[in-house]
């Protein structure tokens, strides 16, 4: 109720000039921090490989309940075997949000703008290689979904 009450009090000539600033605020907060959220993700990749290179872990497989989601799940994960970890994203809300997996989904998972569409972009296999960039393999609602499956199985391959 008093900011509601701070705006009717402002003049609108000062109101435009303050937008303008928080807006190029915004977007020079963007462009210092993205470099930080990239570093972050460089510092995930050799975590993976030890911590989950112990456990013979190297493949992050995320569902979700959808009819489609399981239809490939049940084709991806004879292919990945033992080498998986899976998150289910229907139970995000459960998820430990500091755990190794969470975040490697946070960083390297299928980005969907607007974010409600990030269940269309599910299932989807994220390939953590020693000394190499993750490698994304988004099933999702494609027409690809086969090719798709033979490039896992090609990457899966050269291990």
């Amino acid at each position: 109720m008093g900011a509601k009450h701070l705006l009717n009090k402002l003049p609108f000539r000062l109101l435009v000039p303050i937008a303008f600033v928080l807006f190029y605020f915004s977007i020079l907060l963007y462009v210092v921090l993205s470099p930080l959220i990239f570093l972050y993700g460089l510092l995930l990749c050799p975590m993976v490989w030890i911590e989950w290179g112990r456990q013979g872990k190297d493949v992050l497989v995320i569902e979700n309940d959808s009819a489609h989601s399981q239809e490939w799940i049940s084709r991806i994960l004879p292919l990945i075997g033992e080498r998986a970890v899976v998150l289910n994203y229907s139970q995000r809300d459960s998820w430990e949000r500091l755990s190794l997996a969470s975040q490697l989904f946070e960083i390297f998972g299928p980005q969907a703008m607007p974010e409600r569409f990030r269940e269309r972009s599910l299932p989807a296999v994220i390939l953590f290689r020693k000394l190499h960039r993750p490698k994304k393999i988004i099933f999702g609602d494609s027409k690809e979904c086969e090719a798709k499956l033979g490039q896992l199985r090609a990457e899966l391959a050269l291990d």
